[in-house]
């Protein structure tokens, strides 16, 4: 009986991870992140804006940072400056874009990064 307690216990605590959003749900065949803006997600974009555009309308929380201080924006590895660099691209110019969370940019690249970082890789 004491292994089926645990089995059921287990699979209780699977679904409520699931259902917690452990990373977010599925979306046209493939797993939305929230962090992560795919060449898929631009595409109806093209030819409409810039990268900033794009992001505005997909992830403007990206670009609202904490307090006076934005997210830093990285293309291609290389600090750019702040979210208004992302008007220097057209969205048929970007492959992907990410966004690092403040904790995770300050142990990748140090202090500053209060706002979190926007990784852009273009094509």
């Amino acid at each position: 009986m004491r292994p089926v307690r645990f089995a059921v216990i287990g699979l209780t605590l699977l679904a409520a991870g699931c259902a917690a959003g452990g990373g977010g749900g599925d979306v046209g065949g493939r797993t939305q992140d929230r962090n992560l803006i795919t060449i898929e997600d631009l595409a109806p974009y093209v030819g409409s804006g810039t990268a900033y555009d794009a992001v505005r309308r997909l992830r403007s929380n990206w670009l609202t940072g904490r307090g006076t201080s934005s997210a830093k924006v990285f293309v291609d590895g290389i600090l750019m400056g702040d979210p208004t660099v992302l008007r220097d691209y057209q969205v048929a110019d970007i492959r992907e874009a990410r966004f690092i969370p403040s904790a995770d940019a300050t142990m990748r690249w140090g202090t500053g990064y209060s706002g979190g970082a926007i990784e852009v890789i273009t094509r």
